[in-house]
């Protein structure tokens, strides 16, 4: 009530000081209308058994009422257009309303004691929503943002006590990371659309396999792509057992963390960055390769060794973050395969939890695409160093942890 009297009161003369019809200064509308669908989960609540069916609804109402403001179904939309603040409150009261009706017909269903329960959810061989949403968000965030998935997966299945080697958990990393290709996918479709219209016109540029090389942009990139890969591949292969052991080694996982934040720095040192894709030649390729083989190790970021290592040789940074992603996709895919071929049939009998498989590849997928589009701005204007600073700390509070 207060809210939608403030509302009404003062949001006229915000209206003329700013001369827009919803100022977003004004924050009284959705206070009132937030308040309405907690009217309807304060009803609710007193038919709720559990904290955490309570909690649940709490959550869920906050993001119907979120879902309904910014969507504006019918009639919303054209109550945001009568005069003085009546449009600026209504439209809100009526997200708010929609938002109870749904919250009703959730608890009316039993979807909302069926959420609680997924989140209830325990096994000491398997994870949970709330944990699969968690472990899916840092899979997304330092997938792309150089500070290492590896590294922090190791960390909070340490502290989740959770096993990496249980079938569910195997799966639910396999997901995890397809959620990331595509988020590569969704911010790069641009680039990869014109890369492959290219490529299929690439008999255009000669005759020969050389000129077309030479000549054709995406030929030279597959190539260079090709190489790279190959060489991760290889040295994945021979030093695997090396890698895997590194993983139950926290020392070593704080030690690379402090060279990633090294690297980032000396990156964003290297101002000139003049090579393009065309000059970029098969040794530097072999580079980049190399760099995503070390960066299986825990601790060191794909992302953030891949694309440090091309700016370093001189590509520019653009070039050195849509090669990284070109890479990305082959080697996340291919080490994914590698995986599902080897646990086949111990994934095929285990138990799966769908819904926290489900929520890990929609979060890694949907963080991954924010997570991609703050890498490249970081990356083109120089300021990798704010996550130097990250690895560093990390790194030293991990070091410090093991000490005591």
């Amino acid at each position: 009530m207060a809210g939608s009297v403030v509302c009404v009161i003062c949001a006229p003369v915000v209206i003329a000081a700013t001369g827009t019809s919803d100022p977003r200064v004004v924050v009284a509308d959705e206070f009132a209308g937030q308040a309405l669908t907690f009217l309807v989960i304060a009803v609710l609540a007193t038919g709720i058994i559990s904290t955490r069916q309570i909690w649940v609804t709490t959550a869920l109402g906050f993001l119907l009422f979120r879902l309904f403001d910014i969507v504006k179904p019918w009639p919303i939309r054209k109550l945001e257009k009568l005069p003085k603040g009546w449009g600026v409150l209504l439209d809100d009261l009526l997200a708010g309303a929609y938002a109870g009706i749904m919250l009703l017909l959730c608890y009316r269903f039993g979807l909302i004691r069926y959420i609680s329960e997924m989140f209830a959810y325990s096994d000491k061989s398997s994870i949970n929503i709330l944990y699969a949403a968690i472990l899916g968000a840092i899979q997304g965030l330092t997938e792309f943002l150089p500070v290492s998935s590896s590294g922090h997966l190791v960390l909070l299945e340490t502290f989740f006590k959770l096993n990496p080697e249980d079938p569910q958990m195997v799966l639910f990393d396999l997901v995890a990371h397809v959620g990331t290709v595509v988020a590569i996918i969704i911010v790069f479709r641009k680039p990869i659309a014109a890369f492959l219209k290219n490529l299929i016109q690439s008999s255009e540029y000669g005759g020969t396999p050389f000129e077309i090389y030479e000549r054709s942009p995406s030929v030279h990139v597959l190539v260079l792509a090709i190489v790279a890969s190959v060489i991760t591949g290889i040295l994945g292969l021979s030093f695997r057992s090396y890698f895997l052991a590194a993983r139950g080694n926290l020392t070593i996982v704080a030690s690379m963390w402090v060279i990633t934040g090294t690297l980032l720095l000396i990156s964003d040192w290297r101002k000139e960055t003049h090579v393009g894709l065309r000059q970029f030649g098969i040794l530097a390729a072999m580079a980049v390769g190399v760099s995503q083989a070390a960066a299986i190790m825990p601790g060191i970021s794909r992302s953030g060794a891949t694309i440090c290592v091309a700016i370093l040789i001189g590509l520019r940074r653009r070039w050195a973050v849509e090669f990284s992603f070109l890479l990305a996709i082959p080697a996340i895919l291919g080490a994914t395969a590698m995986q599902l071929i080897k646990d086949f049939e111990e994934l095929s009998s285990g138990r799966v939890h769908i819904g926290a498989v489900v929520t890990g590849f929609a979060v890694a997928a949907l963080v991954g695409v924010l997570a991609l589009k703050l890498l490249v701005k970081s990356v083109r204007r120089a300021n990798l160093k704010f996550f130097a600073f990250y690895c560093y700390i990390l790194g030293c509070f991990l070091l410090f942890y093991l000490l005591k």
